[in-house]
């Protein structure tokens, strides 16, 4: 409603728009009393107060009934140009404070937004010093035992290759693979720790980036809503100075009446020549 409304006042207010400078517009809007042509109208009127008692021909009474008229008419479209000023006015006034709270709602969202994203940087990197360190107690753990075995099945190996006899080779073959086999099985279980020090810390992960992803959408969808409370504030505001805009008019157009309406009370009032 208010683009249309205030479309439509800007062909009204085009004449005017044009030759007015930045300066100029920020200059009050005058009352319609304050405009040439209300005043050149008033000054007509004044005029003809002073022939009312006059013997006037009715060609002469008929001209001063067309000027009046033409005159009474200018000054009623000052009075819509006025309107059309003012509202235009109200409007650019709205719509520079609209960008400006908007600007500084969303510059506000951006800030809390990049502070939740740091805070969730800084928590992940925590996680993952965390996970690193559960992971390198895992791997101390099983580190002694399966080093332990490691080197004793190495010097098995050495003596193997040293060693001719079947027998003997054997049985180191066969300590060799005993070692191997738990060694194997630290090595599976070693595993089996560290994926599930994965797995826990997966989760935590994925819970802590959910929470932050949330209250970031919680901070977009509070700025949202902060943008729209401050839309149906700013069409309250309209609203209200569009009120006292159209009342405003009225008054004027009602002046310009009354003074139009004295003036051919006057010119009713000139007695007819020869008489």
């Amino acid at each position: 409603m208010k683009l249309r409304l205030v479309t439509f006042l800007v062909l009204i207010a085009a004449g005017l728009a044009l030759t007015a400078s930045p300066a100029s517009a920020q200059r009050p809007i005058p009352g319609i009393k304050q405009t040439v042509t209300f005043k050149q109208m008033k000054s007509y009127v004044s005029f003809l107060f002073t022939k009312r008692n006059s013997p006037t021909p009715n060609v002469r009474r008929k001209k001063y009934k067309t000027t009046l008229t033409a005159r009474r008419k200018n000054a009623s479209l000052t009075v819509d140009k006025l309107f059309a000023r003012k509202l235009l006015r109200l409007s650019k006034q709205d719509d520079n404070q609209q960008r400006r709270i908007v600007k500084q709602i969303l510059t506000n969202q951006k800030r809390q937004v990049q502070a939740i994203k740091q805070d969730l940087a800084e928590r992940l990197a925590g996680l993952q010093d965390d996970q690193n360190a559960a992971i390198q107690r895992i791997y101390n753990k099983y580190a002694p035992q399966i080093n332990f075995k490691a080197n004793k099945r190495d010097r098995l190996k050495r003596q193997l290759s040293r060693t001719t006899n079947p027998a003997r080779r054997a049985k180191l073959i066969r300590q060799i693979n005993k070692l191997q086999t738990q060694i194997n099985g630290l090595v599976s279980d070693r595993n089996t720790d560290v994926n599930s020090v994965n797995s826990r810390y997966k989760a935590r992960i994925t819970s802590v980036t959910n929470l932050y992803n949330s209250r970031m959408a919680n901070v977009k969808a509070n700025a949202q809503q902060q943008i729209q409370q401050a839309k149906n504030a700013w069409r309250r505001t309209f609203r209200t100075q569009l009120v006292a805009a159209k009342a405003r008019r009225g008054a004027q157009r009602d002046l310009v009446n009354t003074v139009a309406a004295r003036g051919f009370g006057y010119i009713q009032q000139m007695p007819p020549a020869g008489e």
